[in-house]
């Protein structure tokens, strides 16, 4: 009777055991591939150039599925986004300054050449007048003579 009752007790134990683990399965699996087509998803978006997309569907992945094999590549994921987002505003903060640097120069040496022309003595310029042309030579024309009137006959009165 002994033997009988352990063994209804070891059987009452690993069929317990046996239905979590099949009840974990049940639930875990579903999560698992919702969770890795989502992960599909986000990995399609990155490709597709998609930052802000893709970033949040990797958060969503974490956040509703925090114990799947998906929710850990989601974290290296937005890990990695992260990362590149940084390396990408460090350059872009780089040009700018490169490019601030070269106006500043610029600006100081207009600036320079500015206050040098302000400063200068003011320059004193003559200028000569040139020559008065020649008037050309006027040819003294001989004058018109007049004609005379001619005479109209006269008629006599009568």
């Amino acid at each position: 009777m002994k033997k009988v009752r352990w063994l209804l007790i070891l059987t009452a134990i690993v069929s317990s055991v046996l239905g979590a683990v099949v009840l974990y399965l049940l639930m875990s699996v579903p999560n698992d591939l919702r969770a890795d087509a989502l992960l599909k998803q986000a990995r399609q978006e990155i490709a597709d150039g998609k930052q802000q997309e893709a970033r949040t569907s990797l958060s969503r992945i974490v956040q509703q599925y925090p114990r799947t094999d998906a929710a850990a590549a989601a974290t290296v994921a937005l890990v990695t986004l992260a990362d590149s987002e940084r390396v990408r505003m460090q350059r872009s903060l780089e040009t700018l300054a490169a490019a601030n640097r070269q106006h500043a120069q610029k600006l100081a040496t207009l600036e320079r050449t500015l206050t040098e022309v302000k400063n200068a003595p003011p320059k004193v310029v003559t200028v000569q007048a040139p020559p008065p042309a020649p008037k050309p030579a006027v040819k003294k024309a001989t004058p018109k003579k007049k004609p005379t009137p001619k005479k109209k006959p006269t008629r006599r009165r009568r």
